[in-house]
């Protein structure tokens, strides 16, 4: 592009603010300048959160329609994101800069006119027809959550164009979809740091990058420390040039305002999370089980009974139910009247977390009859995706919702690490019980919008005491703080313990030798 049209220039000379009407400040974001005046047809930026990614898109946009006089699509994974986002960005930051884009209306929610110019905002899962009208530039903000059939259909909006530009941007989910494609087509660019004390130039990655005991950023070489300047005084290098499709890795590794700490601390929460929006990078597990030694590790004879009682109900023709401290797991069990759920929490008076599918009535009941008592939801939070588990308020309290695989991902975790105890009996209730453990199995799977995503599937639909598990586990993290699991006892004991015949031996082999 000509550099009489440079963007750069324009925020300058027209003192163009931000939608806070604040002067826009690259100091902390230098890796956007490049971005930001980078007008390649093809444009792939796959990207953590909360870094500025559609901000610097919606200038382009803005500046595109008025310099360029392009007609452009922007899309969104639904009509309520769009109608968020061009409320509180797109409007306010017209508004903010009324000296340079008088008349353009701010009362149409999904249009946009400048000089016989348009903009077209659109949510990929829409209730109204797709667009049908041509442009010069479609934009896909979170493409990687978009319905991805209907970004297929948006390639073909830009046929009569010169320029046929699509540009598009997310926070990752899985690999192949539309976004990962097109990031392994571009010349990937990666921002590339400056080692003060050995000048190796690298990419900066986890966990080569962070010194976990002095919780800062160092050097993947030398393990010399590099600095907040460090990290901001990077370049963007290209790792296959000769690609046509412009590529950009955005990862908070390279945030100057984030630290190494808080980095460590994402690390250590939901996997998918911390791979998406803080390393932006896909999750891809692979296809994961559980196995019975997650269970028999953490068998220990130690008393892990404290004031605290916490139970979890999954609901069917047969109730299993399991109980425990916020140490671990005491008692698991089943019944099929309600009067012992009833006597259970007459005796325990625990902190209840009960199923409320496939009918809440009973559910419901407990939750009106007993105080704590809580029904689970499963559900997605998009206002939040950090968030797994929250609570309802006002005419929701009394609902427990949860992110379902993810907060299955979490409660794996923290058995395999060793930090939830078992000190059920060995006999065949427990054979029982982790029989439905070892049905799970962590699989991909395509919904009907084509996106990826992985979930975790039972291979005899008999998972129930793996719910009720759940169920219990997020009782816990409502009850004394977070979960404070009792890891002195798997850290120093031997995998021993003394059954019901008061013979001492290896849990496994004993287990072995329970009748089936």
């Amino acid at each position: 592009m000509n550099q009489e049209y440079s963007i750069l220039k324009w925020i300058v000379e027209k003192q163009i603010v931000s939608e806070k009407g604040e002067p826009l400040d690259f100091h902390d974001r230098p890796f956007l300048i490049d971005i930001l005046s980078d007008w390649n047809n093809e444009l792939v930026v796959k990207a953590c959160a909360q870094v500025g990614k559609s901000v610097t898109f919606t200038l382009k946009l803005l500046f595109a329609v008025k310099h360029f006089h392009f007609n452009l699509i922007y899309t969104f994974p639904t009509d309520s994101d769009m109608k968020e986002f061009v409320g509180t960005k797109v409007n306010k930051l017209i508004q903010s800069n009324k000296h340079e884009f008088q008349g353009m209306d701010t009362d149409n929610i999904e249009r946009k006119e400048l000089n016989d110019r348009f903009v077209y905002f659109k949510g990929t899962v829409s209730k109204t027809a797709a667009i049908s009208t041509s442009a010069d530039i479609v934009i896909h903000d979170e493409a990687s959550r978009s319905d991805q059939q209907a970004l297929e259909f948006y390639k073909s909006r830009t046929k009569a164009s010169w320029f046929k530009g699509r540009w598009m941007f997310s926070n990752p989910t899985t690999e192949r979809d539309v976004l990962d494609q097109q990031w392994k087509k571009s010349d990937q660019k990666e921002w590339m740091i400056t080692c003060p004390s050995c000048k190796i130039e690298q990419i900066m990655r986890f966990p080569d990058c962070v010194d976990m005991e002095k919780k800062v950023f160092c050097c993947s070489e030398c393990k010399g420390e590099l600095s907040d300047n460090d990290r901001r005084g990077g370049r963007w290098v290209a790792q296959y040039p000769d690609s046509e499709i412009s590529g950009y890795h955005l990862s908070l590794l390279f945030a100057p305002w984030i630290t190494a700490k808080e980095i460590i601390t994402d690390s250590e929460g939901d996997q998918e999370y911390f791979y998406n929006f803080v390393l932006g990078e896909p999750y891809s597990p692979g296809d994961l089980s559980v196995d019975r030694n997650m269970i028999l590790d953490n068998w220990t004879p130690k008393e892990i009974r404290t004031d605290n009682w916490f139970l979890g109900v999954d609901v069917g023709n047969v109730k299993n139910y399991t109980l425990g401290s916020e140490h671990g797991v005491i008692k698991v069990g089943k019944f099929n009247e309600w009067q012992v759920l009833d006597d259970m929490m007459a005796m325990y008076k625990p902190k209840l977390v009960i199923d409320a599918m496939p009918d809440n009535t009973m559910a419901k009941y407990y939750v009106d009859k007993y105080d704590g008592a809580e029904m689970s939801f499963f559900q997605e939070n998009n206002a939040n995706p950090q968030t797994l588990v929250w609570w309802g308020e006002g005419d929701k309290k009394g609902i427990v919702y949860s992110h379902r695989d993810r907060i299955l991902d979490q409660m794996f975790d923290y058995m395999i690490r060793g930090n939830m105890l078992f000190s059920v009996p060995t006999d065949k209730i427990l054979k029982d019980y982790i029989k439905h453990f070892e049905t799970m199995r962590r699989t991909k799977v395509v919904n009907n919008k084509g996106i990826e995503r992985y979930v975790w599937e039972s291979t005899t639909d008999v998972d129930h005491y793996v719910f009720s598990t759940l169920y219990y586990y997020i009782a816990t993290l409502s009850g004394v703080g977070e979960v404070d699991f009792f890891k002195e006892a798997t850290e120093n004991d031997k995998p021993v313990f003394i059954g019901n015949d008061n013979v001492v031996g290896d849990i496994s082999d004993m287990f072995n030798r329970v009748n089936p």
